[in-house]
């Protein structure tokens, strides 16, 4: 009997002739694999239905393989916005880039499931519309990326201490970032190795961490950080932590 799924559609494959294989994000069963059979085909329905940034609900059945096939899929949320921005698949691309890597395989996380849904609906509602628009949501989207970076951190366990010294527990004056340690340092206790963390990408990076999301989105736009401490979170802070505590390097 047919199974219904409902997932993020993190990146696809092509296979044999006409087959589609599809890496997924379940709600209920962590990151999957499936295999669209003839979806390549002008008359097959499938295909359209099974491409990245999508929310979708597939009804499976099981194969005597490791992929489960697809029989029906039923879209969700197309994001058609984002998918007609260059900058916004962009961005769209890291974030799935860092769950395919981050999450397990047929390990269930609906929390992580979740944070990846309201961020794509919430990129989608960002990508540029107009040319007045275009700086604008060019740096929400910037904004949400770098949040959502840092709460996936969260959910899988790696999440950096931001609030006070790791080494001494001194809430201030914080200088330095070690992701060996997963936090902030004071200059007190720096050192040569740590990551120099001035107070503009330090004050970011606490209040991506703690801002909801759609929060984020609707600050004007002289509220939100500069586009070089979002550069700064994203290519220090996240980087190095998934790096030291995760083996791998985000986008």
């Amino acid at each position: 009997m047919a199974e219904g799924i409902e997932a993020v559609v993190l990146r696809t494959l092509r296979y044999g002739e006409a087959d589609l294989i599809a890496h997924l994000l379940t709600r209920h069963g962590g990151r999957r694999g499936v295999i669209a059979k003839g979806a390549r085909k002008p008359k097959s329905r499938l295909g359209a239905r099974l491409e990245p940034f999508l929310a979708v609900s597939l009804q499976l059945v099981e194969s005597r393989g490791d992929l489960d096939i697809v029989r029906g899929v039923e879209v969700l949320a197309a994001h058609d916005a984002l998918r007609s921005s260059w900058r916004s698949q962009q961005l769209g691309a890291a974030a799935l880039d860092l769950v395919t890597r981050l999450s397990v395989e047929h390990e269930p996380n609906e929390q992580m499931f979740h944070l990846l849904r309201n961020f794509l609906d919430l990129l989608d509602s960002t990508a540029a519309r107009t040319p007045v628009e275009a700086i604008e949501d060019e740096r929400r989207g910037a904004v949400l990326l770098a949040a959502f970076q840092l709460k996936l951190l969260h959910v899988v366990g790696i999440a950096p201490q931001l609030g006070a010294c790791v080494r001494c527990g001194a809430a201030s004056p914080l200088a330095a970032y070690s992701a060996r340690d997963g936090g902030v340092i004071c200059s007190g206790c720096r050192t040569a190795e740590d990551q120099t963390l001035d107070a503009p990408t330090h004050a970011a990076a606490v209040t991506l961490m703690r801002s909801p999301l759609a929060e984020l989105v609707t600050r004007a736009a002289e509220d939100l950080p500069e586009m070089r401490v979002l550069r700064t979170v994203g290519s220090g802070i996240v980087a190095a932590t998934a790096q030291e505590h995760a083996g791998i390097r985000p986008r």
